[in-house]
C-alpha cells in the first residue's frame, strides 16, 4: 500500500497564484491514484490549521473562481485521520508495512527527504515506481503484486501467475524473465502509433508461421483481462543452460499495451 499524507508545512507558498498552481498540480495526483493501492491522508483538523495565507478554511474564499471548488474538492479527497504526522520517522512507525510519502506544493522549507516528496504527477509516479522496485523483489508474490507498477505498459493474461509462481526471486531463471519483461515494457512505452515493430525490440523474437498457428490454434489462444481471448504468435526466445524458454506476447493496437500470455520453458507450452 502507498500512503500519501497532506503535509501542512509543504502547502505554504509565496503567493496565492503559487498556491493555485500547487492545487492544479496536486489535483493531477488525485486523478492518477489507484483506489486499490494508494491512500490519501490528512489530519482531521486540517481545515483549522494555519498557513502562510491564513487558516485553510479561509483560503478557498481568497482564490479565483476556478480554484474555489477545486481546492475544497482536492483537500477533501484526503481521508481524515486523528493525528498529525510531523516527519517520515513517525509515518513509518505508524504505517510500518507500507510505502509512505508526503503530498504538498513546496517542500523547500521542510525537512522531508526529497524521495518522499510528492508535488505532482511526475513525482507521484516516481515515488510509486521506486517503492514498487524496492518491495517487489522480496518474494515472487510481491513481484506479482507489483506488476502494474513495474511494467505499466504490459498486461499479464490469466495463467501467467501459475507459470512463474514456483520461482524464487533468487532463481537465475527469474532474473532472465525479469530482464526480458523490462525490455519489453520499455520498448512498448515508445509505441504510440502504427504497427508494433517487433524487429526493433532488441531481443531474439519472431512470429510463428501461419501453418504452425493453424495447427495449434486452441493451445495458443489465451484469455486476457479486458480483451478476452487472443491468438498469440509473437514470442521472445532465450535459453537457460540448454533449456529453451519462451515469452509469448500480443500487441494490442487500440491501447498500445502489450499482453503477456505465456512465460516459461518451451517444452511446457504445449505447442
Amino acid at each position: 500500500m502507498n500512503n500519501f499524507y497532506l503535509f501542512k508545512d509543504a502547502l505554504n507558498t509565496a503567493t496565492l497564484d503559487d498556491f493555485e498552481r500547487g492545487i492544479k498540480s496536486l489535483n493531477e495526483v488525485v486523478t492518477e491514484t489507484d483506489s486499490q493501492a494508494d491512500v490519501l491522508l490528512r489530519y482531521e483538523d486540517f481545515w483549522m490549521q494555519n498557513s502562510a495565507h491564513g487558516f485553510f478554511y479561509e483560503l478557498p474564499g481568497k482564490l479565483t473562481n476556478e480554484y474555489i471548488g477545486l481546492s475544497v474538492k482536492l483537500f477533501n479527497s484526503f481521508t481524515p485521520i486523528p493525528f498529525d504526522i510531523p516527519n517520515e520517522i513517525d509515518f513509518d512507525t505508524i504505517y510500518n508495512v507500507d510505502c509512505n510519502g508526503f503530498a504538498g506544493f513546496n517542500f523547500i522549507n521542510t525537512a522531508i527527504p526529497a524521495n518522499r516528496q510528492v508535488t505532482g504527477a511526475n513525482s507521484f509516479r516516481l515515488f510509486k515506481n521506486n517503492c514498487a522496485t524496492q518491495n517487489a523483489f522480496a518474494s515472487i508474490q510481491a513481484y506479482w503484486n507489483s506488476r502494474t507498477s513495474l511494467f505499466p505498459n504490459l498486461v499479464f493474461c490469466n495463467h501467467v501467475w501459475d507459470q512463474i509462481s514456483h520461482l524464487s526471486v533468487n532463481d537465475p531463471r527469474f532474473t532472465l524473465i525479469n530482464s526480458k519483461l523490462n525490455r519489453l515494457n520499455v520498448f512498448t512505452g515508445t509505441w504510440q502509433s502504427g504497427n508494433f515493430i517487433y524487429q526493433n525490440l532488441g531481443l531474439d523474437n519472431s512470429p510463428d508461421t501461419p501453418t504452425r498457428i493453424a495447427k495449434t490454434l486452441n493451445l495458443r489462444t489465451f484469455n486476457c483481462p479486458v480483451i478476452g481471448n487472443r491468438v498469440f504468435s509473437l514470442h521472445i526466445k532465450w535459453y537457460f543452460g540448454n533449456e529453451p524458454f519462451r515469452l509469448y506476447y500480443f500487441p494490442e493496437p487500440t491501447t498500445h499495451k502489450v499482453y503477456v500470455g505465456y512465460i516459461g520453458p518451451k517444452d511446457e507450452i504445449g505447442f
